[in-house]
């Protein structure tokens, strides 16, 4: 065990809190508006630590920390995408500021007020797919992590996500949107003293000058100059910052986990100010733990496995006592993470592909109480197939890109649609049918091609999703508009 009393103590303590917070929070939760949104009463600084904590989690820092161990210093340029979509977004209120005059509680509600009920249906399934698929992977990867960490052996990997996702199912279930903005308070402070601890130590323990000649000497020059062999065919040159650039700028419109935190803002104003000023906490979000990718390279060699880079480095530099608050810390981002998750996913799954075949077999909406029920039951089965999927499905290339590509199932079209229905009278529902459509082929193309072929072409599959699906809504619209001049789709 890598763990001692006093470690297990904080992190005991630590989960009965969030455990006693969903059961004291369910007293809140009367309908299914509190559940998904909290009634829409999240303030400023609650709504950035909020929005923060639910995209940080152990998986959080084994991506970007796979980056710096296997990409060097040019790894950091994945920081940035993120940082500049919030600037953007958060300055001009650019899709957003709509979407929150509409009050809706899932961007898939959007579809059914501009296009039709068969595009919300449609849209729910490619959300849910590809949200499902990219929380899939989490157990696996984080259980792992457990295990290193703690030293548990991983012969209990099983085990160890079955408790970890049990925990978190029932304080979510429990309380809702509402219980998890409550614990988020308590994950941020954890999570600041975490990732300022690593760092700060790490560095100590490792130097820039021992850094540098790890990259030199694993990396080469492509390690500290992203730009290498050439500006376009390097893995992080501007193709990856073109496509970065617009999955992120799509992430924060269409990803239900994000963007649950923005309808759940108590106003339109708060909810632009919240993703201003989240930028500069996602920048950090990304450096930080790239940078503990690079340290643990020049600690540890390149004879590590890169997703186990991370833990081992903690463990070897984190001296006994403080690794259980370092463990707390990342254990309270992971269950935020993972509340956030099964919430979001599941409510795509009950609100908008469970309610629309119930709104279309009966002719009338679920009432609020069977959303909910509808809701909760969702969310458990959501639990039990990202076990089975973490246990059965091999991981290959960059984790990174891969959960990028599952994103990228949907988001392109999200982008097009929600710009292009907002913005231009003329988009249809044909266009949006095709925006999606045709916006899924180059991941999809990633998610089964080898190995081989698909790194050689990450890039271009990634802004080729948006190519297509721009395409498709203004082929798709302008033919509807076509034959039918006159708007005669159903609302």
């Amino acid at each position: 065990m890598h763990l001692n009393l006093f470690d297990w103590a904080i992190i005991l303590l630590y989960i009965v809190l969030i455990f006693y917070s969903g059961i004291f929070m369910k007293k809140y939760v009367g309908n299914i508006g509190d559940f998904l949104v909290a009634n829409r009463s999240m303030g400023f600084h609650l709504g950035m630590l909020s929005l923060m904590c639910t995209e940080i989690g152990m998986i959080t820092y084994v991506y970007y920390a796979e980056l710096g161990y296997k990409a060097g210093l040019a790894g950091l340029m994945a920081a940035f995408p993120p940082f500049i979509a919030f600037l953007i977004l958060g300055k001009t209120g650019f899709i957003i500021k709509p979407l929150l005059d509409m009050k809706i509680m899932t961007i898939p509600e959007f579809y059914s007020k501009k296009f039709s009920k068969g595009v919300r249906f449609y849209v729910g399934l490619l959300m849910a797919v590809g949200g499902i698929l990219n929380f899939g992977v989490f157990p696996g990867v984080e259980a792992k992590f457990i295990n290193i960490v703690t030293g548990i052996s991983e012969d209990y990997l099983l085990i160890t996500m079955v408790v970890m996702l049990t925990l978190v199912l029932l304080y979510t279930v429990f309380g809702g949107m509402v219980s998890v903005i409550i614990t988020n308070y308590l994950q941020y402070a954890l999570l600041s003293f975490g990732m300022i601890f690593i760092t700060v130590y790490g560095f100590t323990q490792v130097g820039w000058s021992r850094l540098v000649e790890a990259v030199q000497l694993h990396q080469g020059a492509p390690g500290l100059n992203p730009f290498l062999p050439s500006v376009w065919d390097s893995d992080f040159g501007l193709g990856f910052l073109v496509w970065q650039i617009l999955m992120w700028i799509s992430i924060l419109v269409g990803w239900q986990a994000i963007s649950m935190r923005l309808f759940s803002s108590k106003d339109t104003e708060t909810g632009v100010r919240i993703y201003f000023w989240s930028a500069l906490l996602f920048l950090a979000r990304a450096v930080l733990p790239i940078f503990w990718g690079v340290m643990a390279l020049a600690f540890l060699g390149n004879k590590v496995e890169p997703l186990n880079a991370l833990p081992e480095f903690i463990v070897a530099v984190v001296p006994s006592g403080i690794l259980g608050l370092i463990f707390a810390a990342l254990l309270a981002a992971s269950m935020s993470t993972y509340a956030s998750y099964l919430l979001s996913w599941s409510s795509v799954v009950s609100q908008d592909i469970i309610g629309s075949i119930f709104t279309f077999v009966t002719g009338k909406e679920a009432d609020s109480k069977k959303q909910l029920l509808i809701s909760r039951i969702t969310m458990a089965l959501v639990m039990i197939f990202i076990i089975w999927w973490s246990l059965f499905h091999k991981l290959e290339g960059y984790l990174y890109f891969y959960l990028n590509m599952t994103a990228m199932l949907f988001i392109p079209g999200t982008l097009v649609s929600v710009g292009l229905g907002i913005y231009w009278k003329k988009s249809r529902t044909a266009g949006a049918y095709a925006a999606f459509t045709l916006g899924a082929l180059p991941p999809l193309s990633y998610l089964i091609l080898p190995e081989h072929i698909r790194s050689a072409y990450t890039s271009e599959m990634g802004w080729g999703g948006f190519v297509l699906a721009l395409a498709g809504m203004l082929i798709g619209s302008f033919i509807q508009n076509w034959l039918q001049p006159q708007n005669k789709e159903s609302k």
